[in-house]
């Protein structure tokens, strides 16, 4: 049995997440139109190429979706609370129902809040020992 064929379709992303530099915590909205759609659309969130992060929902990563029927508009969004560089790197959406699918990617660079407080210490320290 042959899968039916995805195509591409442009246009089902009416808001698409931004890259970020985190420090705290950080939000990625996606919002999709399902006008068109002939059933509820599935959100996949993944990192890197691959890492489906629908199954590393928890405290330090929160997914959610809402539907408003007066607009058809889905809402998805993934909340990373406390960035920690391991958050850093490429994430891809990807929006299927049927035979539509849309995927867009984003990033996330992580700057550590406390970064400049060390480099005070740090740099009091050497001169204390000159």
């Amino acid at each position: 049995k042959q899968l039916p064929e995805r195509t591409e379709l442009t246009g089902l992303f009416v808001e698409k997440p931004e890259s970020v530099v985190g420090i705290a915590d950080v939000t990625f909205v996606v919002k999709v139109d399902s006008t068109n759609l002939t059933c509820k659309p599935t959100m996949k969130w993944l990192k890197g190429k691959w890492m489906d992060l629908g199954s590393k929902a928890g405290k330090h990563m929160q997914l959610k979706e809402s539907y408003d029927r007066n607009t058809k508009i889905y809402t998805f969004e993934m909340k990373i609370v406390k960035v920690v560089p391991g958050d850093a790197g490429g994430y891809r959406c990807e929006v299927s129902a049927k035979d539509k699918c849309d995927s867009c990617t984003f990033e996330i660079t992580v700057e550590a809040a406390e970064q400049e407080g060390q480099e005070d210490i740090l740099s009091a320290f050497k001169r204390a020992r000159v």
